[in-house]
């Protein structure tokens, strides 16, 4: 895994120096078109992926289709972008700001061909590619820029991810009456027992082969080797991507699924991290907070406050017959790619699984209680064989 990830970082360093060379002799005007062109056609690689390798019904051939088709699509972006930027880069040597031009030219080339390097990887490595999406997930300079990459530029690259991406978060209606209104309180993110249970919360992303779409969520380690999540998350998903903060995307197997409480058990070899304590439900009027990767990522940490806490009906993941289920309404801020993630106590211990949200405009969050889910925390070590993961979630 290290050696690939090298070689992965000598290719995005060769490309990037490239791209800084590139600029200075394009300049800021034409760059800027091509590394636009160039963004643009990653984030049509993203659309268009999935339906790709749904397309192709061999599996040999789904790999090498997926990359190809990111690699047409990153080519007719960057051409058409070029050429845009060159008649416009044309009007600035006229008025005598060649060499400033040029200078910015080489730092735009940089910033941009790094985050569309952040993009791209982000792309292929859910699509299990072999070789290929190893050494990408494994890459230290990738993980280098999206710790660079400002927040508010790495919260706009994940909506666009989320908005190619299948990061769902089902919406219920009022499962306890009279929740409206509710205030979201601030707790200290930044604590001790919080940063420690955040690196055991790791990105779930992957291929839902079936309904030729990707996905994207949450799961926390609660044994050695084993993630907990939504099965909502990795429904008709095969082959799990499992990335914990400063970590190498490792290959995963979903070991346990159960559509009718919507959890599920992702087994994965090699896995670093300490399994996260858990501790009994918390009563009405307590605080908490939330953990994920809101729209695939950066990393998050929310407040939350138990607001109603009981035995209600839920549908199962593909909206079928609701069964009463332990949850946790929370005062709190849930969006796509918070499934499946953990809701912990002040002390980070987890008192709750994530997975649905109030209806548009609510600031309501829906937790799995840990008496309703205890048997899956406390007893994922033991399942070890692959299990089938079912047709997409409704």
């Amino acid at each position: 895994m290290f050696e690939l990830g090298a070689v992965a970082d000598v290719v995005i360093v060769l490309l990037l120096v490239s791209a800084l060379v590139a600029g200075v002799r394009r300049g800021l005007l034409s760059s800027l078109g091509l590394w636009a062109g160039l963004v643009a056609g990653a984030i049509a690689a993203y659309w268009a992926v999935p339906i790709v390798i749904a397309a192709v019904p061999s599996a040999v051939w789904r790999g090498p289709a997926a990359v190809l088709a990111a690699i047409v699509l990153l080519g007719v972006g960057s051409s058409l972008g070029e050429g845009i930027g060159r008649l416009l880069g044309g009007v600035a040597d006229k008025v005598g700001l060649r060499w400033f031009e040029r200078l910015l030219g080489g730092a735009a080339g940089v910033v941009v061909g790094a985050l569309a390097a952040s993009l791209l990887t982000a792309t292929v490595v859910p699509l299990g590619v072999p070789v290929v999406s190893s050494a990408l997930g494994a890459s230290s300079v990738v993980r280098t820029i999206d710790g660079l990459t400002p927040a508010p530029v790495a919260g706009a690259l994940a909506r666009v991810r989320t908005a190619i991406l299948d990061g769902q978060l089902p919406e219920l209606g009022e499962l306890f009456g009279g929740l409206d209104g509710q205030d979201v309180p601030e707790v200290d993110a930044g604590s001790a027992a919080l940063r420690a249970s955040g690196e055991s919360v790791a990105r779930i992303t992957g291929i839902a082969y079936s309904c030729g779409r990707s996905v994207s969520g949450t799961g926390f380690i609660v044994a050695e080797d084993r993630i907990v999540t939504n099965a909502h998350v990795v429904a008709g998903v095969d082959d799990p991507v499992v990335e914990l903060p400063g970590e190498a995307a490792l290959p995963g197997r979903v070991v346990y699924f159960d559509p009718v409480d919507d959890l599920a058990v992702i087994a994965v070899d090699g896995l670093q991290g300490e399994p996260l304590p858990i501790a009994g439900d918390l009563a009405v009027g307590e605080q908490a907070v939330v953990q994920g990767y809101p729209y695939g990522g950066p990393f998050s940490t929310v407040g939350a406050e138990v607001v109603a806490v009981g035995d209600v009906p839920v549908p199962d993941i593909y909206g079928g017959a609701s069964e009463p289920r332990g949850v946790s309404a929370l005062a709190t801020d849930v969006y796509p790619g918070n499934s499946g993630g953990p809701l912990l106590s002040t002390d980070g211990e987890v008192v709750g699984v994530i997975f649905a949200r109030g209806a548009d405009g609510q600031q309501i969050g829906y937790a799995t209680t840990v008496e309703e889910a205890s048997d899956v925390l406390t007893g994922a070590a033991g399942w070890t064989s692959p299990v089938a993961t079912g047709a997409c979630a409704a």
